[in-house]
């Protein structure tokens, strides 16, 4: 299957030819998405659709690399962290010349064996074959919130070896950088998030083109296929949103709704309810609970800032009364705030 069956040319456009700009120069950036939005595509297109990626790096295709770390799959160790990260690197550089090991060095402990092996790595890919790379850290929210601080330093430090312009690093997260690392002071101690401290987006759901083209791509792979008029109801159902959109498709196909109120059906599925309760969980504690009192028409005076930032978040339009992304999150929150 051609990547362009999977996804339309300008699939996450903005996204990917601001991420492909910034890795060009060396800059750091931050995407905060909620549960589900998608971002695994983003991940898959640059790291296995050349042709997407050379929309917008041109001749730099071939030079910029995009190792991905899964950070859910972290020890909570400096030590593992150096060990998925050179794990990614070799798999995303494989094809290159590999870099020569120095026998003569010891180390005094596995963790300092680990980082200099890694250290060693993007100083060979940067410095010595002039390319450049930039870390996807996925779900990268455990390690800003537990640290240590000198092991998010240390990414820093790795950039600051002479790899400023040809080092960089894409994070995912579901929560604000600053609001995850308040513990050990990230936003004021850190010149590791000063890289990326101008540059965090927030990751909206799917445009409605994308959508689509989401489900055509769905649908085909279905037999029978789900009528048009269908898909068209499901994309209002479920809004932009990359999860519940297959969710809601997948249960159409399972149990199609007999009733004319397909919020009302589709809200009472365990699956839809899970995957809202998984976008709800990703948010923070103080968006989780003015959520709710906007779903309930509930809101204090106070509550403003907060709905400002669930509106950046792609979940909310707001003018004095609220529309949700999704008839069937705004659903779900009425129903949890009910019980």
């Amino acid at each position: 299957m051609t990547a362009t069956a999977r996804y339309l040319p300008t699939y996450r456009q903005t996204e990917l030819r601001h991420i492909c700009r910034l890795a060009s120069r060396g800059e750091s950036l931050c995407f905060v998405g909620i549960a589900g939005t998608g971002k695994s595509n983003v991940v898959k297109v640059l790291n296995r659709h050349r042709e997407f990626k050379e929309q917008y790096l041109g001749p730099a295709v071939d030079t910029i690399h995009f190792p991905f770390v899964d950070a859910t799959t972290w020890k909570q160790t400096p030590a593992s962290l150096w060990q998925l990260m050179w794990e990614a690197l070799q798999k995303a550089t494989g094809h290159l010349p590999p870099p020569e090991s120095d026998f003569k060095i010891i180390v005094l402990t596995e963790e300092e064996r680990l980082r200099r092996r890694l250290h060693d790595h993007i100083n060979h890919v940067c410095q010595h074959l002039q390319h450049q790379v930039m870390f996807i850290l996925d779900d990268f929210d455990e390690a800003l919130t537990a640290g240590p601080l000198h092991m998010l330093e240390q990414l820093n430090a790795f950039r600051s070896d002479d790899n400023r312009e040809r080092l960089s690093f894409l994070l995912f997260t579901k929560r604000l950088p600053h609001v995850l690392g308040r513990h050990h002071e990230l936003a004021t101690r850190s010149k590791f998030y000063d890289l990326f401290r101008m540059n965090i987006y927030a990751l909206e759901p799917y445009r409605r083109e994308d959508a689509q083209h989401m489900l055509r791509h769905l649908n085909r792979q279905s037999q029978p296929p789900l009528e048009t008029t269908d898909l068209v109801q499901i994309i209002w159902l479920a809004g932009g949103h990359a999860r519940l959109l297959k969710v809601v498709f997948e249960t159409w196909l399972k149990d199609p709704p007999e009733n004319a109120n397909l919020v009302s059906h589709f809200a009472s599925q365990v699956d839809v309810q899970e995957e809202c309760r998984r976008v709800l969980r990703g948010l923070h504690g103080q968006e989780q609970e003015v959520a709710l009192r906007v779903a309930t028409g509930h809101v204090r005076r106070d509550d403003h800032l907060t709905i400002d930032h669930l509106v950046r978040r792609g979940l909310l339009t707001y003018d004095g009364s609220a529309t949700w992304f999704s008839p069937l999150w705004g659903e779900f929150l009425r129903m949890t705030a009910a019980q």
